[in-house]
């Protein structure tokens, strides 16, 4: 933890609140392109001193999550060309019937699976393209499907250790069990998404409805259509993409960064696709190149790294957190729900990445405190508190977490119409009522 003697001047934490309130605001309002206004966010922390330079690019810039973020779009936008995923999407309208909140409950809950047991990020590349493609052939908006899924993935990530990244960060500084975590939190997970699909249900489910000409139409449709007629391409791409999704899986056993695995996937790809690259060094089209990296939304998370680390440099999130202890004067119980409170809303302002970064070790100094001042044995409830309000508060607005902020990128890409306007709408009272749910939950259970 950073306070704000030991870091910045207090005029320059100051400054990094109201830099990163005014992109922030910006972002929200879509007025603006959100890569300028995160880049000149981060252009004006370091050029005002508040981060150091080499701190920002070395240490909040993270590579290895920009690495895979950019490499999972090259992944995403050439598996496309195959012609998998709207053959997987013709599938799941027949299987379906064409029953949209059937097809919205289903994805979100395998999203929520996958999330768990695996990753979340993962989970948002493999199931939002077919989710975008399924809605386009239905003629609907994908918003209240990928709201539902967005908010499925980041509840369901904290059912487990293996889930949401900040889990996996909170188990390798406190010694806590996959069996305990899932015994103490599965339940409230349970409870919090069945909270998030009724609420889908009562506001979309009536609104959510295909023509019946429509539906004969599009059950007349024979998946096999939608695959590319180059064999050689669809066959190698699949492989390719098989392989890395497998790699992606297995990371642990071998050994392997993501990001690496990301990268030599999106290589490959690209090599097997060499007849475009070739055509666009020969027609020296710079500006096609430029819209694909800014497609890839690199840009767009390097300044928003950059100026979330700048708070967590000022230490704002950590004097917050010191002040929450001095509130609850050592009363676990309140200290728990305030916890649990102060992450959601922390989560809800950035990524809640390196905010969890910043947590675990005022959490960490706070349980020492308590234990060595009271004679507690366990404040295990303060790492549940902050495992789930990292969850909770990162569905509330698309910059909480990277899996909302990729989610939202892809839309982007496909023309998805999901803006930050429309999701926070919606997201934020859903997000409002589950914290409602886990404080009752805590009070009675935790």
């Amino acid at each position: 933890m950073t306070e704000f003697s030991q870091g910045p001047a207090l005029w320059q934490a100051i400054i990094a609140l109201l830099i990163f309130a005014a992109a922030y605001v910006c972002i929200l309002i879509e007025k603006w392109d959100r890569m300028y206004t995160a880049l000149g966010g981060a252009f004006l922390m370091v050029i005002m001193g508040i981060v150091p330079f080499g701190k920002a690019v070395t240490t909040y810039a993270n590579w290895h999550v920009l690495l895979l973020i950019t490499s999972l779009f090259i992944i995403s936008g050439i598996f496309q060309k195959t012609g998998i995923i709207a053959y997987l999407a013709a599938h799941i309208l027949r299987k379906f019937r064409i029953q949209p909140i059937t097809i919205l409950l289903s994805l979100s809950v395998l999203s929520a699976i996958i999330s768990a047991l695996l990753d979340g990020l993962l989970a948002i590349a493999v199931l939002v393209p077919i989710l975008l493609k399924t809605t386009k052939m239905m003629k609907l908006s994908p918003t209240p499907f990928l709201i539902s899924i967005l908010l499925s993935v980041n509840i369901g990530g904290a059912a487990t250790l293996m889930g949401n990244l900040p889990n996996r960060m909170i188990g390798a500084a406190e010694n806590i069990s996959t069996g305990e975590m899932l015994l103490k939190l599965g339940p409230l997970v349970i409870i919090l998404l069945a909270i998030v699909y009724l609420v889908i249900w009562l506001i979309y489910g009536k609104k959510m409805i295909v023509a019946e000409s429509y539906k004969r139409e599009l059950l007349t449709l024979q998946p096999a259509s939608y695959l590319a007629s180059d064999r050689g391409l669809l066959a190698g791409s699949c492989l390719i993409t098989g392989l890395t999704v497998l790699a992606l899986l297995l990371q642990g056993v071998l050994g392997w960064k993501a990001s690496y695995i990301a990268v030599c996937g999106a290589v490959i790809l690209l090599a097997l696709n060499y007849k475009e690259l070739v055509q666009l060094v020969k027609r020296k089209d710079y500006l096609s190149v430029w819209h694909g990296l800014k497609e890839t939304q690199l840009l767009f998370f390097f300044g928003l790294f950059i100026m979330v680390g700048g708070l967590t440099y000022a230490g704002i999130t950590g004097f917050i957190a010191a002040r929450g202890l001095e509130i609850s004067q050592g009363n676990i119980p309140f200290l728990s729900i305030l916890l649990l409170w102060l992450t959601g809303f922390g989560s809800a302002m950035m990524d809640y990445i390196p905010y969890t970064a910043a947590m675990i070790p005022v959490v960490d100094h706070m349980g020492g405190m308590l234990q060595s001042a009271a004679g507690i044995s366990t404040v295990s409830s303060l790492w549940w508190s902050l495992i789930v309000g990292t969850a909770i508060g990162s569905g509330v607005t698309l910059l909480s977490s990277m899996t909302s902020m990729y989610a939202a990128a892809l839309s982007d890409q496909e023309g998805g119409g999901l803006t930050q306007r429309s999701y926070f709408i919606v997201a934020a009272p859903i997000s409002l009522l589950l914290f409602i749910t886990a404080t009752i939950y805590f009070k009675l259970f935790l």
